[in-house]
């Protein structure tokens, strides 16, 4: 009898141990307490930190971002920050801002605009191609939920990619991003490109969200 009773006090404490851990993981970020925050950049910031869903990595250096939208989730970068100046929001499905990354070696600035009526490649191609007043020559890079098309570009300080991200499951919209990282080498400009490929292909949209 005692034994049963010391396995039923075990499975109480395990459950209840769980159930605490389960809690503690729905708690946003913004509702925590700053100590209890990883030590990165993208925590520090009040602004930022409203976007941020987890303290859990979605991958080495990243976190989950949710659009203010509601319209998507991304990996936002730990050395990162949106700037509170530049965002910009409206209801009938529009949202812009700007990221700026502080890394190691260099520094980056994103610039990530959604907009729920881009249904168009070719449309949001020419959009990039008028807003960096270049011929951009798009490549196309697979991925299951989206359509993706990124194109280099050159700039004085360094180097760039222009990106079109569009939902293939429903017409919830698609985003355009301009990526910017100052001191790359040229060596180095090919594990850029696969850096900024693989962040955009963590777009993940919600096909659930309604259009006002």
């Amino acid at each position: 009898m005692k034994y049963w009773f010391a396995m039923f006090l075990l499975f109480l404490v395990v459950l209840l141990g769980g159930c605490q851990e389960d809690k503690k993981q729905r708690v946003k970020p913004s509702e925590m307490h700053v100590e209890d925050l990883p030590d990165v950049r993208a925590f520090e910031d009040e602004f930022t930190r409203e976007f941020l869903q987890s303290t859990e990595e979605t991958r080495e250096g990243y976190y989950s971002f949710l659009s203010g939208a509601g319209a998507y989730k991304m990996d936002f970068p730990a050395s990162g920050i949106v700037s509170e100046k530049s965002y910009s929001i409206k209801k009938d499905g529009f949202e812009s801002f700007f990221i700026g990354v502080n890394q190691l070696e260099s520094e980056a600035l994103i610039s990530v605009n959604y907009n729920s009526m881009y249904v168009n490649i070719e449309s949001m191609q020419d959009i990039l191609k008028k807003q960096l007043d270049e011929d951009l020559k798009f490549n196309k890079y697979d991925s299951n939920d989206l359509e993706i098309y990124a194109a280099t570009f050159t700039f004085q300080k360094g180097y760039g990619m222009a990106g079109v991200i569009l939902n293939k499951k429903s017409d919830g919209g698609g985003v355009l991003v301009t990526y910017e990282s100052n001191l790359i080498s040229k060596s180095d400009q090919g594990k850029q490109k696969e850096k900024i490929i693989k962040w955009m292909k963590s777009f993940k949209f919600n096909n659930n969200m309604k259009k006002e």
